[in-house]
């Protein structure tokens, strides 16, 4: 978490901010569970970053949007198979992150897919380190 801060820092003259609520979530499950969690961890992230901002889209700002975008996001999660609930956030931190409007759907890749990537390469790190050194 502490690159991802130092990731922020650098952004934060473009506007554009890294560290996001669910990325702290996905470090906890993602470094004890290595494998199973990364293909829905990354498809939900996905999918529900880009039905924050379709129903930001269709909705606008306010509760309605809000509501939508958290039902349809259980919703798309379940019917999938790929239940991560951190990614329910996402949406509601598009329709209130006036900072991240801008981004339209490359809202789907950026904080979340991008961070999550960012975390995988990180874990492993710490999994070759922990095979290969003892501390």
């Amino acid at each position: 978490m502490a690159l991802l801060g130092k990731l922020d820092q650098l952004l934060a003259p473009k506007g554009l901010s890294i560290t996001i609520a669910p990325l702290g979530a996905v470090s906890a499950l993602l470094l004890p569970h290595p494998l199973p969690l990364l293909l829905s961890m990354f498809m939900a992230q996905i999918g529900c970053a880009a039905i924050g901002v379709l129903a930001f889209t269709i909705l606008g700002p306010g509760l309605l949007a809000k509501c939508a975008s958290v039902a349809a996001c259980v919703a798309y999660m379940i019917y999938t198979g790929t239940v991560h609930p951190p990614a329910v956030s996402l949406p509601l931190l598009f329709i209130d992150g006036a900072k991240f409007h801008h981004l339209n759907f490359w809202y789907a890749l950026y904080p979340g897919a991008a961070g999550c990537i960012l975390l995988c390469l990180i874990q492993e790190v710490v999994l070759y380190l922990k095979e290969n050194f003892k501390f």
